[in-house]
């Protein structure tokens, strides 16, 4: 009886170390798979275009013709606040739609505050961990137009863009992170454009 008594106190000991190890695993666990997240991000960089006949100028205007005005010039992007929900498929895997809003206009172009609307996906490596790296392709449509000072020459046309970036991410639970990320987001119909950007931002998720 004492022998059997023995090995119930055994059994029972080890099920609670086990118990508490899959609850620490659990705790310590950082993947989002099953999860909604919100993100909020602040975006800076440095825009490079190549302009078609009748893009907008991409430097403050010459007295020229439109014609002979530069064709390539480079000026600091306005800042832009980066906003997204997403749904976290698996661990590794985090698709999301975002919007892209200019704090002030583009006045080298004369363009009005930045709007995109677009989707992408995260995908992450060490994804159950704090810390990760994601890489994050994306596809937006760009939809302001050109303000008071633009010509009507001038084609203000609805840009495609094409986004990739990457970055590391610290996740403090699993509930909420931080993260930076370098990229490229280029337009290819008002003009040949791309911007090397710097984002730095914050996500939240639940359950």
């Amino acid at each position: 009886m004492a022998a059997l008594k023995a090995r119930i106190f055994w059994l029972l000991l080890a099920l609670t170390l086990l118990s508490g190890t899959a609850r620490a695993a659990d705790k310590d666990s950082f993947g989002h798979g099953g999860q909604f997240g919100l993100r909020a991000g602040l975006v800076g960089g440095y825009n490079m275009i190549f302009r078609y006949d009748q893009s907008p100028l991409c430097a403050p205007a010459e007295m020229k013709a439109d014609k002979d005005q530069k064709k390539v010039c480079g000026h600091g992007a306005p800042l832009a606040f980066d906003l997204a929900a997403s749904y976290a498929l698996l661990d590794f895997v985090e698709p999301y739609v975002f919007l892209r809003l200019g704090l002030k206009g583009e006045s080298q172009t004369h363009t009005l505050p930045l709007k995109v609307l677009g989707v992408g996906a995260r995908v992450y490596t060490m994804s159950d961990s704090a810390f990760k790296i994601f890489i994050e392709p994306a596809m937006a449509w760009e939809l302001e137009a050109g303000d008071s000072g633009a010509k009507p020459t001038w084609q203000y046309k609805k840009d495609l863009l094409i986004h990739l970036a990457a970055g590391p991410q610290l996740d403090f639970s699993r509930y909420a992170g931080v993260f930076i990320d370098a990229g490229l987001t280029t337009g290819i119909l008002r003009s040949l454009h791309t911007e090397l950007e710097l984002q730095a931002g914050l996500q939240a998720r639940f359950p």
